[in-house]
């Protein structure tokens, strides 16, 4: 049987409920369609292990293909499982894990989807191909699913590599007053408690070189900016001012690069969305980035209500707008990371923060 929790059965779910509704709607900054533009669905494809299935809209009929058998399923099919699989996820108890939708799982089973997750060497979990009429083409887009069914997912995942290397500077801690920054269990805590002892914290490097390279194809100062994100979310106790939005109004307003704010004030702001856009289009914070965009192109997100919404780097501005607005910084394991502590490199103190950003829904 297949078992998943609700973000993974929202991917059979999306592919259901673009066949049904035939249309493929991109979103605003708020989770709501863009009012008066509509992209009709030509055709979408599933990406399985040893094969792609293609899913063409024809009048009232679905025709499935996987290269070998040709079926034609009535779109009221669709309809109606699509239906199902979303109350099924709706009403699973919440905290449960992984569940089954039996009667789903027989649906899939008829064009011979066996699993709940695509399967490809690519990053999209579905592609579809859409008609536009302002420009008479057929563009195909390829897209990972975010549901709001469940957790929200990470945009950039912590790693050793995603670690910010800062200079302990200003006074040198005595023995005690580290084992109080060691023993504060929040971390806006240990940051007071270094400041209160008179030091702060100077931004050395990026650990990682790769990922430091990676950051200068965005802008030759984007890791001094970082590593001021870094700095104003660590020293805040508040989890609701944890925003990418919130922290960039901060560094605009104090312009610790030095830009010229009067010719353009939204420089900061700027930047930061070309990085989120390039991080959801295939950077990797340990792997060389050249701009090789992967298929994925954007996020189709399975909303609360069951309808669904997308934000494509084929509509550029909605894309860069969604990710700057739904993302915050969170705390990763600093066990795990290795950061957070104050250590001793030749004869400096110092101390690492590390990066990770989640949607927030």
């Amino acid at each position: 049987m297949l078992t998943g929790n609700k973000g993974e059965w929202s991917e059979p779910y999306a592919l259901l409920k673009l066949l049904a509704d035939g249309d493929l709607y991109l979103g605003d900054e708020n989770f709501n369609k863009v009012k008066d533009i509509v992209y009709p669905i030509i055709k979408v494809l599933r990406h399985e292990k040893d094969r792609s299935i293609e899913f063409t809209i024809q009048n009232k009929l679905i025709i499935v293909s996987d290269g070998i058998e040709l079926l034609n399923i009535p779109i009221s099919q669709f309809i109606a499982n699509a239906k199902t699989c979303f109350e099924k996820i709706k009403t699973a108890k919440k905290g449960k894990g992984s569940f089954e939708i039996p009667e789903i799982e027989n649906f899939l089973s008829t064009f011979s989807i066996t699993t709940l997750k695509a399967k490809s060497k690519l990053k999209n979990d579905i592609t579809i191909q859409v008609s536009d009429d302002k420009t008479f083409l057929s563009p195909t887009l390829g897209f990972s699913i975010k549901s709001q069914l469940g957790r929200p997912s990470t945009l950039l995942n912590a790693s050793g590599a995603t670690n910010f290397s800062f200079l302990i500077k200003g006074n040198m801690l005595a023995k005690d007053e580290i084992i109080q920054i060691k023993s504060a269990n929040e971390f806006s805590e240990k940051l007071k408690l270094l400041k209160s002892f008179g030091a702060r914290l100077e931004f050395e490097k990026v650990d990682n070189e790769i990922f430091q390279s990676n950051l200068q194809t965005i802008d030759y100062n984007f890791d001094r900016i970082l590593a001021e994100m870094l700095v104003l979310f660590y020293s805040n106790d508040r989890a609701s001012e944890n925003t990418i939005k919130k922290f960039i109004t901060t560094i605009t307003r104090e312009n610790p690069i030095g830009y010229n704010l009067n010719i353009n004030s939204s420089i900061y702001e700027m930047i930061i969305k070309k990085f989120l856009t390039d991080y959801a289009l295939g950077m990797r914070a340990a792997e060389v980035w050249k701009r090789n965009y992967q298929a994925t192109g954007g996020y189709l997100i399975v909303k609360e209500d069951g309808e669904l919404i997308c934000y494509h780097f084929y509509f550029t501005k909605n894309f860069e707008d969604y990710l700057f607005n739904n993302t915050k910084l969170e705390t990763p394991d600093p066990d795990r990371h290795k950061f957070g502590e104050v250590y001793v490199e030749e004869g400096q103190q110092k101390m690492k923060l590390n990066l990770q950003i989640r949607f927030i829904k």
